[in-house]
């Protein structure tokens, strides 16, 4: 009965999905199948419909889009291996100004108390973030939420944002266009998928179904062993599985004038950590040869994949953002809880 709940669950989800991103790319919205299915599926769950995305088949696309990020590896972009050194350093700083004022307004206008605000207010991965805030006695339900409409307000606003107002061209892949691969391009590609998954998650590496595959792509792409990338069929499921999983987070059993509450705060804090994000990117542009959108899109707080999507459908430096994010990720991953045990929980009263 159980299997049978949860693949009602997984239907209703997907069908929510599909209809949202048929509306969005019939539209021509930026980011059709990721934005359509990720609003309709918030609507609905928030509407009380039974939604949810196993953790397995989101992984699954997951490693697919990892594959299609790695191709984006090439030499050229070792020639900016120099670049990365002053930009991990204004990732660092973005950090800790974009982190301080969201937990100032946690604290101040939410009223959490220092545990919730500041795993929060971290820029980690929502399961990570979630688990550690229990950990230290955080109010989950908070934390996931919190997380989630960050997440959600950024890849919503940015596609628009550089769409409409900045006049650059979103890529939508159509879901209709196939393409033949030689069976050797399936073979390492296919292998990136299997092998390189399974490896990072048993390395324990930040967001392994992305980071494994990419790798290993970047390897392949890197050395000349094949030209081939993913075909906008799969890109495109991809982006509905990332979407549809992105709605299905919000089914926290809470009241509606909490939940109001709840988002109104994660909203302002979303659109604070925005703000930093655009000031320090106009602030250091002319310190690191790279375009203006590369830079922001590098230090914006969005999820891993999602931003690396934002910048695929931009076609700027997707391998560049994507390192960035990674970064990113990583010192949350390794400090985050070091950092609360020493300042936020050692003298916040």
């Amino acid at each position: 009965m159980k299997i049978n709940i949860s693949f009602k669950k997984l239907i209703s989800s997907i069908t929510l999905g599909i209809i949202g991103g048929t509306l969005f790319n019939f539209l021509n919205f930026p980011l059709a199948w990721m934005m359509g299915p990720m609003i309709f599926v918030t609507l609905g769950a928030l509407s009380g419909v039974p939604v949810e995305m196993p953790n397995k088949l989101r992984s699954l696309f997951i490693s697919i889009l990892g594959v299609m990020l790695g191709s984006a590896f090439t030499p050229q972009l070792l020639g900016q291996a120099s670049q990365f050194g002053l930009a991990f350093i204004i990732q660092i700083l973005y950090m800790f100004l974009a982190g301080l004022t969201a937990y100032i307004i946690f604290r101040m206008l939410g009223k959490y108390d220092r545990v919730t605000s500041y795993f929060s207010c971290t820029p980690g991965g929502l399961s990570e973030m979630t688990l550690s805030g229990e950990h230290y006695g955080g109010d989950t339900r908070i934390i996931s939420i919190n997380h989630s409409v960050r997440i959600l307000i950024i890849v919503t606003i940015i596609p628009f944002y550089f769409k409409f107002f900045e006049g650059i061209q979103v890529i939508n892949n159509s879901y209709l266009k196939l393409e033949v691969w030689e069976f050797l391009d399936i073979l390492l590609l296919s292998g990136c998928v299997l092998i390189g998954y399974p490896v990072a998650n048993k390395l324990n590496l930040p967001a392994a179904p992305l980071i494994g595959p990419m790798i290993l792509s970047a390897l392949i792409h890197s050395l000349g062993f094949t030209e081939a990338n993913v075909p906008d069929l799969l890109i495109s499921i991809s982006q509905l599985i990332v979407g549809t999983a992105l709605g299905c987070r919000f089914t926290e059993k809470i009241s509606l004038k909490e939940m109001v509450k709840i988002i109104f705060i994660a909203i302002v804090s979303a659109i604070s950590m925005i703000t930093v994000a655009v000031l320090l990117t106009y602030i250091s542009i002319n310190l690191i040869p790279i375009d203006t959108t590369t830079l922001f899109l590098s230090i914006a707080p969005g999820g891993l994949a999602e931003m690396s999507l934002i910048a695929l459908a931009l076609g700027t430096g997707t391998a560049f953002v994507t390192v960035m994010h990674f970064f990113r990720v990583c010192v949350v991953m390794l400090f985050g809880a070091i950092i609360y045990k020493i300042t936020i929980n050692k003298f916040n009263p």
